[in-house]
């Protein structure tokens, strides 16, 4: 997937984990927004403030939003992400479409 891993809790797909030499401005976390969280929320770029979108995917999946690896604060702000998953933040994660 993208040349990453996709992270899962349950049926959720919350992350993907990237690291590859094609697209590199897309290494890091991917952090995957529930359908009731706004990517453009001032909060999200509080929490994260190195927060972007991703280059590869363009405008088409706007939900998914990337904390690079090569961020000032790239450790905390991935361990902050995992803290959201800890405590069940509403906003990470959503059930990914069927392709049938």
């Amino acid at each position: 997937m993208f040349s990453g891993f996709a992270v899962y809790v349950g049926d959720r797909i919350v992350f993907m984990l990237r690291d590859h030499v094609k697209s590199p401005e897309d290494n890091g976390v991917w952090l995957v927004l529930s359908d009731e969280t706004d990517p453009t929320d001032p909060q999200l770029y509080r929490e994260f403030p190195s927060l972007r979108p991703i280059v590869m995917i363009g405008n088409k999946i706007g939900h998914w939003l990337l904390i690079p690896s090569d961020g000032e604060n790239f450790e905390a702000e991935a361990l902050h992400a995992c803290d959201l998953l800890l405590r069940h933040d509403a906003r990470v994660g959503r059930i990914p479409k069927s392709r049938r």
